[in-house]
């Protein structure tokens, strides 16, 4: 290499050096307080990841628990699906039944009404005429 051109090189790396030396620094401060925000949290958060890993096994636990009660009502609660559809379906059934009855109840207590009341009023024709009768009995003998 020759005397300008060693100069060029030489500026260039120079050059490419200072760019890269704060660049450097900023990375090496960054790097720094990464370790320390580590150091700090890393055993909370090992302490963390240990309750997390606690709880989950309680909850597979719980869940183990569950299932065979979980199994067991199944059955039951096809049952209750069951009798809440025949319900259902009874419920209009028994409206008809109830609109029918509202409909006939009337004329059946008009009737039945009727026929006491006929009654009652046979019983006071009877009874006048047993009364006529036995005077009429009493005035011919």
């Amino acid at each position: 290499m020759t005397g300008p051109s060693l100069w060029v090189a030489t500026a260039l790396l120079a050059l490419l050096i200072g760019a890269a030396l704060p660049v450097l620094y900023q990375l090496y401060q960054t790097l720094k307080r990464t370790r320390i925000l580590l150091d700090t949290v890393g055993p909370h958060l090992d302490r963390t990841l240990e309750q997390v890993g606690q709880a989950a096994d309680r909850l597979d636990r719980i869940g183990s628990s569950l299932e065979v009660p979980a199994q067991t009502l199944g059955p039951l609660l096809d049952v209750a699906s069951r009798v809440g559809h025949s319900i259902g379906r009874s419920g209009a059934w028994l409206r008809t039944a109830s609109s029918v009855g509202s409909a006939v109840a009337p004329a059946v207590i008009a009737g039945v009404r009727a026929f006491f009341s006929k009654t009652d009023v046979r019983r006071r024709r009877d009874d006048i005429l047993i009364e006529r009768g036995s005077k009429g009995h009493g005035t011919d003998h």
